[in-house]
């Protein structure tokens, strides 16, 4: 129950003199604090409400005032009593800061770039400082209880929660401090007091988010933002945002360890480290991180491909895949509609299958016409392979060159080491053409098709970035097999991590990552920092193709329609159970399923033209969210994921459950521990 603020307006109206000014500033729990103008004089006045006896706590706070004088931490004027109505109220005076905290601005949508950020908490460590020198921890440092000035100078303000730190008297609170914003210790089974260690997880955590434009933990309750620091560690915060040095996102990490003990001992060597890293911190002009890019994979179904659709769909580039033929001029090179990345996929990973169970399309390009590929004989013969395979995108004047590569199936190392020889050999070709003709060298991508068990497991995981970060890579096109739905988002959190620590690597490297043909999972990683994704137009493209000689996997070929709030496509008789249950839900907001629907309010029996239809929208509603991602700062995407995977979550809650496949949002939960 917050105080009485009508109440403590009368009091504090019999503390300041007659002729000042009484404004509001704003009411806690247990006081509520107005802004004075007495003549030149302006100040703050804190006015406790003795219903809510808290006088203990405002006396811990004019304690701490008293002891410390600092920039960084709001100043004393006096405290006194003052009766009203037959009852004692205490008050306190303080500087008046003009600004905003921390919290609204934050609220506000506001970012911070990098010097800025760390200069906040630069400051806000400094003042803390000072409380700690005299033995306080303020135990309450959340974003509401910093003030920024409008000239971005910090002041830290209501130390009513602090404490010496040698008083053993105060009683052990249940929730000391604010949801969210406590230390592993606060929050524990036996939850303590916390001292200048707890200040500085905290800090820690509002540094987290300034730096990131991520918040540290993820939480849909308040029950789950008070458990979550015990719970929950925040990922490297140069994982989420490129322009953080590693020192920096190693002294961050260091005051988010989980033990008090793990974290910084001495507060003059934090503030030491931190002071350097702000002093010798420059931002580069242009970063790795570029806007993600949404590219379109043009396979079998290709009929949907018209002039204006392509031209309205805008992708970043468009992937041809080889068995396309005598349709990949509509899609690559001079007259084709789109002026964007045109590459085309060699599929070359199908060089590995006995000729009978190659496909007809593949044996008649001149790489797919000769013996099942088991290794190379020698560099010679690698190098005719690699040979071929260019010449055959270079006949189509592509903008990006695709190199060979052969897929990688659990504990196939050999495969993505030759993947990569061949990439470097392909380079090689690249550069001797290009000084011959004395023009520019084509961008290539070296790509790597693996099981997803490369990434789900740690010791392979190791292995395949082990390879990977060998050898100078330009773009890394990355494909992954699983074994679950083609049309469904990949589940598997241990797969999932792995795509995170892949590309927190290869952006270490300084190497841009392409996750292609996967499904609405691709948005995931455009938020964690891929460079692009690719999707097609059926299951089949959105996913890995096994390869011939494994056994096939996935459901059905069903018709899937692409709904936004839910992060994934299902089944065109599931999404009309959804619609009778929750109509505004689910919503497609595209012109071509609107036409669709008017055509077909059931979505039963598809025509050739409806289907069109369907995979016209389910492209443009996934090229929309991916467009919203680029639009974001980096910093930012997280965080916006995060709100789409909250709303889904909150989406699927409220309608029926369904037994299709990969059609339940399971895959939600796993995307949330990934974020």
């Amino acid at each position: 129950m917050p105080a009485d603020r009508q109440l403590l307006q009368q009091v504090a109206t019999k503390v300041v003199s007659d002729d000042a000014v009484v404004e509001h500033l704003g009411t806690g729990g247990f006081a509520s604090t107005f802004k004075v103008t007495s003549g030149e004089r302006v100040y703050a006045l804190k006015v406790v409400d003795s219903a809510q006896s808290e006088v203990e706590r405002t006396a811990r706070e004019l304690d701490a005032l008293q002891r410390v004088e600092h920039a960084n931490v709001v100043g004393y004027q006096g405290t006194g009593v003052v009766s009203h109505d037959g009852n004692e109220y205490r008050w306190l005076a303080m500087d008046y800061i003009e600004g905003r905290t921390l919290g609204r601005i934050l609220a506000d949508g506001a970012t911070f770039d990098l010097p800025r950020a760390v200069e906040v908490v630069r400051q806000a460590i400094s003042g803390a400082a000072a409380l700690w020198a005299v033995g306080t921890a303020h135990r309450d440092l959340s974003p509401n209880n910093i003030l920024l000035t409008p000239a971005d100078e910090v002041v830290i303000v209501d130390l009513g929660m602090a404490r010496h730190l040698d008083d053993r008297t105060i009683t052990v609170l249940p929730t000391p401090g604010t949801p969210g914003w406590m230390s592993p210790e606060q929050v524990s089974l036996n939850p303590t007091h916390g001292d200048w260690r707890s200040d500085q997880y905290v800090l820690g955590l509002i540094a987290y988010r300034l730096i990131t434009g991520v918040d540290p933990f993820t939480c849909r309750s308040i029950f789950e933002a008070w458990r979550a620091p015990a719970e929950q560690t925040p990922r490297p915060a140069r994982d989420l945002n490129p322009l953080v040095p590693a020192t920096l996102s190693d002294l961050l990490a260091k005051m988010l360890s989980r033990q008090p003990h793990r974290r910084y001992l001495q507060p003059a060597v934090l503030r030491a480290e931190l002071e350097q890293i702000a002093a010798s911190l420059v931002v580069p002009e242009h970063s790795l991180d570029t806007a993600p890019q949404f590219l379109l994979a043009v396979g079998t179904k290709k009929n949907y491909a018209t002039e204006d659709f392509l031209k309205s769909l805008d992708p970043d580039g468009v992937v041809v895949e080889a068995q396309v033929r005598g349709r990949i001029g509509e899609f690559v090179g001079p007259d084709a509609p789109l002026d964007c990345h045109q590459s085309i996929d060699p599929f070359s990973y199908l060089s590995r299958s006995p000729m009978p169970v190659r496909p007809s399309f593949y044996r008649m390009i001149p790489y797919g016409a000769g013996a099942p590929i088991t290794g190379f004989a020698d560099d010679a013969a690698r190098r005719a392979f690699c040979s071929s395979v260019l010449e055959y995108q270079l006949q189509w004047a592509v903008k990006t060159v695709m190199a060979p590569y052969f897929y990688a199936s659990s504990g196939e190392l050999t495969w993505i080491e030759e993947s990569l020889r061949c990439a470097a050999v392909t380079d090689e070709l690249l550069q001797e053409r290009a000084a011959e003709r004395e023009g520019e060298l084509e961008p290539i991508w070296t790509t790597v098709a693996v099981a997803a068990s490369w990434l789900s497991q740690e010791q392979t995981r190791d292995e395949l970035m082990t390879a990977l970060t060998s050898q100078p890579i330009e773009t890394l096109h990355l494909l992954v097999h699983t074994q679950q739905s083609s049309s469904a988002p990949l589940s598997d959190v241990g797969t999932l991590k792995g795509l995170a620590d892949l590309i927190a690597v290869m952006r270490e490297a300084g190497v841009p990552v392409v996750l292609g043909r996967r499904s609405s999972e691709g948005l995931l990683g455009l938020a964690l920092g891929y460079a692009g994704w690719t999707v097609g137009v059926s299951g089949v493209q959105q996913n890995m193709t096994p390869h011939p000689e494994a056994e096939a996997s996935g459901g059905p070929g069903y018709d899937r329609i692409y709904v936004p709030q839910l992060l994934t496509a299902v089944t065109t008789p599931t999404y009309r159970q959804f619609v009778d249950v929750a109509p505004e839900r689910v919503g497609l907001d595209t012109p071509y399923a609107h036409e669709l629907l008017a055509e077909n309010p059931t979505l039963e029996t598809l025509t050739t033209e409806q289907r069109i239809l369907l995979l016209q929208h389910n492209l443009t509603a996934m090229r929309c969210q991916a467009r919203k991602l680029a639009g974001s700062p980096p910093a930012s995407r997280v965080s916006h994921m995060r709100e789409w995977v909250h709303a889904a979550q909150g989406t699927f809650g409220v309608l029926p459950t369904v037994a299709g496949p990969g059609e339940s949002a399971a895959f939600l939960d796993a995307w949330s521990s990934v974020l």
